[in-house]
């Protein structure tokens, strides 16, 4: 879309500029070649993040469900909260892709964590 905006306006300028009349007493041979240059971005090959096991002790943290991860003393935000809540406590294994910059797992399997 961006790229379809980018041509548009680029077109215009084009048109506006040969618009411009010429004078007789300085008439030359004007050339205008158009170039348009864009990019379009094929996310369709764009790396989708690994889903990883994640463990660690489910907490509560105000009013929100985490992940207490004991080993590296790090805490992670949990996307599903109906099902943490059914662990609070309780040592875990979290299914997931981790959303660096939110530090928050998307969810996709919560189970107990072997004794």
């Amino acid at each position: 879309m961006k790229g379809i905006a980018m041509t548009v306006a680029t077109l215009g300028i084009i048109y506006a500029t040969a618009a411009v009349p010429v004078s007789a007493s300085n008439a030359r041979q004007l050339s205008l070649t158009p170039v348009i240059t864009y990019s379009v971005q094929d996310q369709s090959n764009a790396q989708q993040p690994q889903a990883k096991t994640f463990t660690g002790t489910i907490n509560k943290s105000g009013d929100q469900f985490i992940l207490r991860d004991d080993a590296g003393n790090i805490s992670y935000q949990l996307d599903d909260q109906q099902s943490a809540g059914k662990y609070e406590g309780k040592k875990v294994k979290v299914m997931g892709t981790l959303d660096q910059a939110n530090n928050v797992i998307r969810v996709q399997s919560i189970e107990e964590a072997a004794a």
